[in-house]
């Protein structure tokens, strides 16, 4: 018997053992499900307690970690915006929706934890709770985000006296506070979508422009991308996102 085959018989017979003493009702099939779920994320040498722990994490969290995973998931945007909720209750907690000095404001952080977020997913193994692993994430990131802003300031590279939003992506001074935050998400889940697809490096091209506003020779130096480059990683990106029918249907409802 190979080593994959060994470790799906070992999470199958925990999986047992835990829906019989813990009354969890699994069917045959669902115990199954749950076997094979379970043996991509185990550590070979793992013990039986970090075993029946993964197990247990993946049946509580499973459904809520592949939405936020797979943007061709139909819960997808609406388990990003529950994320939004409790991304601000997080930062609330740990006292970090504040920006020391206005360089940035609370939904600034809020983007700056949720991109993050995304960037983290791939590497989630279930070794906790989701919720658990995602606070460490989020306030881990806007933490480093704060001292990297302040070692910029001391360092003579921000200057106190510019808005940042006249800089920022624009958002019409017009717009309820509910806009703006849709319109962040939006930003948030089409970059998540793009550095699943693209990968990282193609993600921040399209943000450096569309969001920016860089020119194409501005971002190649920034990158170290030929002008040429850039511009074909931006109609790339223009193609990947016109094919995704939630991403332009939410962005149509949310400006409607």
């Amino acid at each position: 018997m190979d080593q994959e085959a060994i470790t799906f018989r070992r999470c199958a017979d925990t999986v047992a053992f835990l829906n019989s003493t813990e009354h969890w009702g699994l069917s045959e099939e669902e115990s199954s499900a749950l076997a094979d779920a379970a043996a991509a994320y185990v550590y070979p040498q793992g013990s039986n307690a970090q075993l029946r722990m993964v197990i247990t994490n993946i049946r509580r969290d499973l459904p809520s970690v592949e939405a936020l995973r797979r943007s061709g998931h139909m819960g997808h945007l609406a388990e990003w915006e529950s994320w939004l909720g409790q991304a601000r209750a997080i930062l609330r907690q740990a006292n970090l929706d504040w920006a020391y000095d206005g360089a940035v404001d609370s939904d600034d952080l809020m983007q700056v934890a949720l991109l993050q977020l995304a960037r983290s997913l791939p590497g989630f193994r279930y070794q906790s709770r989701f919720s658990t692993w995602a606070y460490q994430v989020i306030t881990q990131s806007v933490q480093r985000h704060l001292r990297d802003l302040s070692a910029q300031k001391r360092a003579g590279e921000i200057d106190g006296s510019v808005d940042p939003h006249t800089v920022a992506r624009a958002i019409g001074e017009g717009d309820h506070p509910e806009a703006q935050v849709a319109a962040r998400l939006l930003t948030t889940t089409v970059e998540a979508e793009l550095l699943a697809a693209m990968g990282s490096r193609n993600a921040e091209v399209f943000r450096l422009w569309a969001c920016d506003d860089l020119s194409a020779e501005m971002i190649g130096q920034r990158v170290g991308l030929s002008v040429a480059r850039v511009y074909a990683v931006i109609a790339q990106a223009r193609k990947h996102l016109s094919g995704q029918a939630a991403i332009i249907d939410w962005g149509a409802a949310t400006r409607g």
